[in-house]
Parts: structure tokens; C-alpha cells; sequence
């Protein structure tokens, strides 16, 4: 498999574009870190080989910062995203790519996926014997929480929260 290259793994991803602006810790802590996150990001290629290289992402990010205990469940959030983000989130004239952005806050982990349009993820009721729809229901019944915001510039970043304390 190949990897694309890693993006920044430090600062601000998404080419400043302020996406922390609207992703605070929930329960109002202060950061005693200097108000920074930890955080990794990786642009994935718009294909079906994305989910697998998010999963070895978030795992290798995880054990580097010794969160290795929520990693199944966020491997099935990450492929979940990414896997909505390829089928959904995906128009034939974007250039932009996909992105997963993990950030470590003291209390809470996040897992986003930033995608080049700017519609919104909507839950689906699927038939019993249906094979899709159930991504969402997936999402919101292993994490904390998750949502979805525009992004500047265009694009949106859907993500899910978990508590880690």
C-alpha cells in the first residue's frame, strides 16, 4: 500500500483556515498546554484504499500519544468518515483532497474528516436489509458526540469526539 506523504503534524492544519475556532473542549476546561491542541493530519486520496491508510494513521498518531486504548473505536469512526467522505463529499471538479485531522485536547479526542463540498451529512433511515446508511448511526452510537461545520474557503469538516479522562 502506498502512503501519501505525511502532511504537518504540528500548528494549525487546513491551511490556517481557523477550524479550531469552533472546536473547543466541551466542558470549558482551559488548556494548560498553551491553548494548542496536539494535533496530525494526513491528506488521504479520494479512493477505496483511503479508510485502511486513516486507520494505520490513527493508530500510529494514537500509540505516539499513548491513546492506544481508543483506537477500535476510533478506527470505526475514521473509516466511517472517510468512507462518507468518498461516497458523499467527493464533486468531479474538486482538486482539494481529503483530510483526516486527529487533535488531542486534555480531555476529549477528535477525529475529522475535511471534504471539498459543502453539503451537509444527514442521517438516512436504511431499510433492514440494506448494505449502506448506517454510518452515521454508527458514528453517533460509539463517540461522545459529533457534527459538522463549513469550512472557509468551501468544504466542510465532519467530526466525533471522544472523552479520554
Amino acid at each position: 500500500m502506498n502512503l501519501p506523504p505525511p502532511s504537518e503534524t504540528t500548528g494549525i492544519p487546513l491551511n490556517d483556515q481557523g477550524w479550531d475556532d469552533w472546536l473547543r473542549p466541551f466542558d470549558g476546561t482551559p488548556w494548560s498546554n498553551g491553548g494548542r491542541p496536539l494535533v496530525a493530519a494526513q491528506d488521504l486520496p479520494s479512493e477505496a484504499a483511503s479508510p485502511g491508510i486513516a486507520r494505520n494513521v490513527t493508530k500510529d498518531t494514537l500509540t505516539r500519544w499513548s491513546l492506544g486504548d481508543f483506537y477500535d473505536d476510533a478506527a470505526v469512526v475514521v473509516s466511517e468518515l472517510v468512507t462518507n467522505a468518498i461516497r458523499y463529499g467527493l464533486c468531479p471538479t474538486a482538486h482539494d483532497p481529503l483530510r483526516l485531522v486527529l487533535a488531542r485536547y486534555e480531555s476529549q479526542l477528535v477525529c475529522m474528516v475535511t471534504d471539498p463540498t459543502d453539503t451537509a451529512p444527514k442521517m438516512q433511515d436504511p431499510d433492514w436489509v440494506a448494505e449502506t446508511g448506517r454510518g452515521l448511526h454508527i458514528i453517533e452510537a460509539i463517540s461522545r458526540a459529533w457534527g459538522w461545520t463549513p469550512l472557509l474557503g468551501g468544504g466542510k469538516a465532519v467530526w466525533a469526539s471522544f472523552s479520554i479522562i
